[in-house]
């Protein structure tokens, strides 16, 4: 049996990511997070920086996080889209509405990353002084920090005042999931949320930082989860309306 995120779910998740206080450079730094825990959970026995998340295209833990953290559509699907990759946090905010082009594995989270290096903010990621390709290690910072880094105080329009949730965050992460084969046949919010904190490696600190986690205000009705993959496929007007 099959189980996935019904596509109202995600969407009405989309839409409070795209309005949340982060930053989309949030989305960036949880690439480099999921990037660290992938090496962990199959390290090499030549990696020559264990410690530290290496980029460009040849990178694969680097560029195996890109995909799940930002493909638009589930794998195997076609590749003709200019803007096959789509970060969902504080979206409708992003001059590009959230969406990223085919150039993103390459120019994306890196070069955000590396900008991040001249900040006077103590940065969450730290350049590894002479690696090639250019080798980034995870500093750990007090949750004052981290949201004075990505959280944002206030804005124009398209802004709810509030961090977003980290069952957001899971519907995301688990958007093209078969839930049953990872959490059995009836997977709760709270084991989703369980579940991305597992797999993207978040700490206490972070998750009290940048996400809300009460699920009282959320609501579940019967179209939470649904048994077919085909209804996932994220269209501009689903993400953005």
């Amino acid at each position: 049996m099959t189980l996935y995120i019904s596509k109202t779910t995600l969407q009405q998740a989309v839409r409070r990511l795209g309005v949340s206080s982060s930053q989309s450079s949030l989305g960036d730094y949880l690439i480099f997070k999921r990037a660290m825990a992938i090496k962990l959970e199959t390290p090499e026995a030549d990696d020559p920086y264990p410690d530290g998340v290496v980029t460009g295209l040849r990178s694969g833990s680097f560029i195996r996080a890109i995909e799940e953290l930002a493909k638009r559509r589930p794998p195997g699907s076609s590749e003709d889209d200019d803007n096959p990759y789509f970060v969902p946090f504080g979206a409708m905010r992003d001059t590009t509405r959230g969406y990223r082009t085919k150039k993103f594995p390459s120019n994306g989270p890196s070069d955000t990353v590396g900008r991040w290096q001249s900040r006077s903010s103590a940065p969450p990621l730290v350049l590894v002084p002479g690696q090639k390709p250019k080798t980034y290690t995870i500093r750990e910072r007090s949750a004052q920090e981290l949201r004075a880094f990505f959280i944002v105080k206030h804005a124009q329009k398209y802004f709810s005042g509030h961090r977003p949730h980290l069952f957001d965050l899971a519907v995301w992460w688990f958007r093209f999931a078969n839930l049953e084969l990872r959490l059995g046949s009836t997977p709760s919010p709270a084991m989703l949320m369980d579940g991305v904190t597992t797999d993207l490696r978040l700490s206490t600190i972070e998750i009290e930082a940048l996400f809300e986690t009460s699920l009282d205000d959320l609501s579940f009705g019967d179209d939470y989860l649904n048994l077919e993959l085909s209804d996932l496929e994220m269209e501009e007007e689903d993400e953005l309306t």
